[in-house]
């Protein structure tokens, strides 16, 4: 590789800025006497820390490589910021830039301890094709002192540092706060509406909706507050249709979904017209985005909310039926009316697309 005039940089990354705040160092760190500098000073300072072990790995590296390919190969240490997150990626893309601006390299073998690091791998690619990623995992003997040694420290720095209390003592703090309350309020109810927020808190975080959320908020405020609202809606109509099937005895599981989609909630409303409400606005927030940002209107958005509407006259005569008090003729014509509804949607979706392809 060196022959043919390409290089490979060896980078090590510490997202959490350990480095730079243990060992008052700035960062990057180019070249093998920086980088091992540093880790030889980080071990003596934190000698129960895999950050220097990925320093040494980084170091081993470079020189496994330098036999190979010669003068075609450089070592460097790029670091965040001690919170992490957006500033401290920035912060990241930044030093790899000062890194890249000493020289050209065609590739780089990235060198972690821990997925934590690895994280930002695609952010190095947006600069440079990873050729490798090498993750170093500390030997640790198996003896019951020495686990729970490892215990002791990983129980200590899930208390004491910040990336991480914030998880190990302000969720279960707020975990036990709404025990508390719910075991006051609803005490029948405590332990089905902490597991269901708790899965809704999972699915949140497992999908990334945070994000997802955030780019609405900043692109389509509108369609953001229609979501909002809609959840609401949502929860008032599941809330007022579970408590009026709790009033109802002796139902069976049919009638309960019909009890619940039937129950009133002031007016003349019912739960069902709640929850088709919460259906419809975060489309109709899309419609009122598009047309202020001047952007083409998409009608299938409004077909879309047509659909929603008239699904709900059969969402009514299928709970009046579940219920004892319908007519399945109701269900039948309501369900003709709304599958053929779905019919000239789907065809109105396959124009617009193909216009739009045009």
């Amino acid at each position: 590789m060196a022959a043919t005039g390409r290089r490979l940089l060896v980078l090590c990354v510490d997202r959490d800025n350990d480095v730079g705040t243990v060992l008052n160092v700035k960062t990057p760190l180019v070249g093998e006497e920086a980088v091992l500098n540093a880790a030889v000073e980080y071990s003596l300072a934190r000698p129960d820390d895999s950050d220097s072990n990925a320093m040494f790995a980084a170091v081993q590296t470079y020189r496994e490589l330098r036999k190979t390919y010669g003068d075609g190969v450089e070592v460097a240490l790029v670091a965040g910021l001690e919170r992490e997150g957006v500033e401290g990626d920035m912060k990241i893309l930044q030093e790899l830039d000062q890194v890249l601006s000493q020289g050209r390299f065609d590739g780089v073998v990235l060198v972690s301890d821990g997925p934590t690091d690895e994280a930002v791998a695609p952010l190095i690619q947006s600069k440079l094709p990873i050729v490798s990623i090498r993750r170093v995992i500390v030997q640790q003997e198996r003896g019951v002192e020495e686990t729970f040694v490892l215990l002791v420290n990983y129980v200590k720095k899930a208390f004491t540092e910040e990336n991480y209390k914030r998880y190990s003592l302000g969720l279960t703090g707020l975990f036990l706060v709404i025990y508390s309350l719910l075991s006051y309020f609803l005490p029948q109810f405590v332990w089905p509406i902490l597991i269901t927020a708790l899965g809704g808190f999972m699915f949140f975080k497992g999908y990334d909706l945070g994000e997802y959320f955030s780019s609405i908020y900043k692109t389509k405020p509108i369609t953001f507050a229609s979501i909002l609202l809609s959840i609401i809606l949502s929860l008032l109509a599941l809330i007022q249709g579970i408590y009026a099937v709790l009033k109802t005895p002796y139902i069976d599981f049919f009638g309960a979904i019909g009890r619940l989609l039937l129950a009133p909630v002031g007016a003349q409303l019912l739960a069902v017209d709640l929850l088709v409400l919460g259906a419809v606005l975060p489309f109709l927030g899309s419609l009122i985005d598009a047309a202020i940002a001047g952007k083409e209107t998409r009608y299938s958005d409004a077909l879309v909310i047509a659909v929603i509407l008239m699904a709900r006259q059969l969402a009514v005569e299928t709970a009046r039926f579940l219920s004892g008090g319908g007519d399945i003729r109701g269900v039948l014509t309501w369900s003709f009316v709304v599958l053929s509804s779905v019919v000239v949607m789907v065809v109105a979706f396959t124009l617009e697309r193909g216009a739009r392809r045009q």
